[in-house]
């Protein structure tokens, strides 16, 4: 009897989990932008950005420009936010520095530093790594690839790393849509790392939040046929290796709404993307970039999906 219960439950549908509607939040985190979020969809704030320095043989850590003895008032503020799960973004554009300065102190003195004044203090649980290039001379596929030659290995380590330390928290990238095909999705052959970027950091790396927007545009092709066949379709092929069993719910399709124009667009876009992904595959969840653009709609912004 248990053999048969067992066999019938393996027939019952999966249930999908609950979209991850993320959204990145640039500047500071006040009491006017906890109340904003309150009663929004949200389910993921990824706080903009943690930067790193080396300066006078230390390592120097900010978030938005405050060091971690100057974030007591932000900590109070994201205690608010309850049931939320809450990130640091490393990194952006133009600060590939950010990552210069943490291979020189070493992945270890890194996270335990930014665990002691950064992650702690927050309560955070879990880091998402924006490597970019920052000169508009760099932004073309051969500048992308460049600077992740230059720090692909790192990303790696800190991904795995951070993972082994905190296994219940979420470790997510954020590259531009070429990116992620080039090099999470295959092989785009990264100096010092062994297959794609999945392959790398397989069982350590939570989601990939997407940049479909300005770089990261497919144009004239649409999102969705570019997030089908460049993204999910080879991930799918390599879902062994990567430890994806379904990488459409780890894909997240990201959306500035001043670059995209309307929430309409947007939705369109995740639309049409559940139409290529057909029955039985639910997209994962999206992202936006940032809290300023959506402030006056976030309860709308935060129920696209």
């Amino acid at each position: 009897m248990l053999g048969a219960a067992a066999a019938a439950a393996s027939r019952l549908p999966s249930v999908a989990p609950e979209p991850r509607r993320v959204l990145y939040v640039s500047g500071s985190v006040s009491p006017l932008v906890v109340e904003g979020l309150q009663g929004t969809r949200f389910n993921t704030l990824i706080l903009a950005f943690v930067y790193a320095r080396w300066q006078r043989g230390k390592l120097a850590l900010t978030l938005n420009g405050l060091p971690g003895a100057r974030l007591g008032g932000t900590a109070a503020n994201l205690k608010r936010l309850r049931g939320t799960r809450v990130l640091a973004s490393l990194g952006g554009w133009g600060n590939a520095a950010t990552f210069a300065a943490i291979q020189r102190a070493g992945v270890g003195r890194f996270l335990d530093q930014f665990e002691h004044e950064i992650a702690g203090p927050l309560g955070l649980s879990g880091m998402d790594l924006d490597l970019e290039p920052g000169t508009v001379a760099e932004n073309t596929p051969a500048g992308w690839k460049a600077v992740h030659d230059q720090h692909g290995g790192l990303l790696v380590a800190l991904t795995n790393e951070y993972a082994r330390r905190h296994p219940a928290h979420a470790v997510t990238h954020a590259p531009i849509a070429g990116v992620a095909a080039s090099l999470y999705a295959r092989d785009g052959k990264l100096r010092g790392v062994h297959g794609s970027l999945i392959e790398a950091t397989a069982g350590s790396l939570s989601w990939l939040n997407v940049q479909f927007y300005e770089a990261g545009d497919p144009k004239p092709e649409t999102i969705a046929a570019f997030y089908k066949r460049e993204l999910i379709d080879p991930l799918v092929a390599a879902r062994a290796a990567a430890r994806w069993e379904r990488p459409w719910e780890r894909v997240l399709p990201g959306f500035e709404p001043r670059y995209q124009g309307s929430r309409a667009a947007c939705a369109a876009a995740l639309t049409g993307i559940a139409g290529e992904l057909g029955p039985g595959r639910r997209p994962g969840g999206y992202f936006l970039w940032d809290y300023r653009q959506v402030r006056a709609a976030a309860a709308a912004w935060g129920a696209l999906l």
